[in-house]
Order: C-alpha cells, then sequence, then structure tokens
C-alpha cells in the first residue's frame, strides 16, 4: 500500500449483514430498478419489512451528499444491491475519490450467493471535498475487481 493510500484509507468500522427479508435476498426477487445500485444515508437505512412500496420507502432514504460528522468524519450508512449473486466468499468496499485514489477501504466476509450488503463505511478525510466520490462494492478476481454496486456521493 503507498503512503497516500495507508493515509487515506482508513476505515473506523464497517458492519455487514445480509437482509433478512427473504424476497430481497434472492437473486430472482432483488427489484431490476434496485441491481448494481447503492442506497445510502448518514443515518442508518430503515429496511422495509414488507414488499409493498419497498423500492420506494428505500428510495426516499437515500442521499448522494454527506456532511462531516462532529469528530469531523464522514459517515456512510448504506444498502447495495448486487447486480448478480456474490461468486466468492469475500467483498471489498472501497470509496475513491476524484482523482481515481481511495479514500476509505474495507474488506468484507460474505457467502456465495448473497445479493446484498448492509453496511457502514467512515472516511476519515479525502484531499477532494465537495467533488464527486464513488462508493462502490465489488469482489476481487484476479488483478481487477469485479464491482456489484456503485454510487456517486459528495462530501462536504
Amino acid at each position: 500500500m503507498n503512503p497516500r493510500t495507508h493515509r487515506l484509507a482508513v476505515v473506523v468500522g464497517i458492519a455487514w449483514g445480509l437482509l433478512l427479508c427473504a424476497p430481497q435476498t434472492s437473486a430472482q426477487s432483488v427489484p431490476a430498478g434496485l441491481r448494481g445500485q447503492i442506497i445510502a444515508n448518514a443515518k442508518p437505512i430503515n429496511i422495509p419489512s414488507s414488499s409493498k412500496g419497498f423500492v420506494k420507502k428505500l428510495r426516499k432514504q437515500d442521499r448522494k451528499q454527506f456532511r462531516k460528522n462532529d469528530q469531523g468524519q464522514w459517515q456512510i450508512h448504506f444498502v447495495a444491491f448486487f447486480r448478480r449473486p456474490l461468486p466468492a466468499e469475500q467483498i471489498g468496499v472501497v470509496v475513491i475519490d476524484d482523482k481515481k485514489g481511495p479514500v476509505a477501504v474495507a474488506n468484507v466476509a460474505g457467502s456465495k450467493g448473497q445479493t446484498t450488503l448492509a453496511a457502514h463505511i467512515t472516511i476519515d478525510s479525502t484531499e477532494t471535498p465537495g467533488k464527486p466520490h464513488i462508493l462502490q462494492v465489488y469482489f476481487p478476481k484476479g488483478k481487477t475487481p469485479v464491482v456489484l454496486a456503485k454510487k456517486q456521493i459528495f462530501l462536504k
């Protein structure tokens, strides 16, 4: 890891879990409109318990802009809906700045076939606040990661 990545790629905490609602966790029943997308918020995401209005209720919570908290960090809670079921048992989460450099990185244990990830990531610093960043969930495959879901965010 180069010094810039080491200095910037700090993850204070990441928690993961599958969405527990059975209809949303099978590959066939993840709403097509959410595949490959991430719903993000500065507060924990409230997962709807019923399928009625599921997508609408999630999208209502979705945010693109994040402000620093009292500790001078950005907290991002998110639910990622994968483009396809996870073929491995490792998931990577990264926030990339506009210069294509990581500002936060984490590896998470997953399960083969998993189609969602509910987690949070903390970003300590970025050299380009106010510019677009990418929140990305991927699985490692050789030298090139395979993106499962991504979202453009702004750190203010």
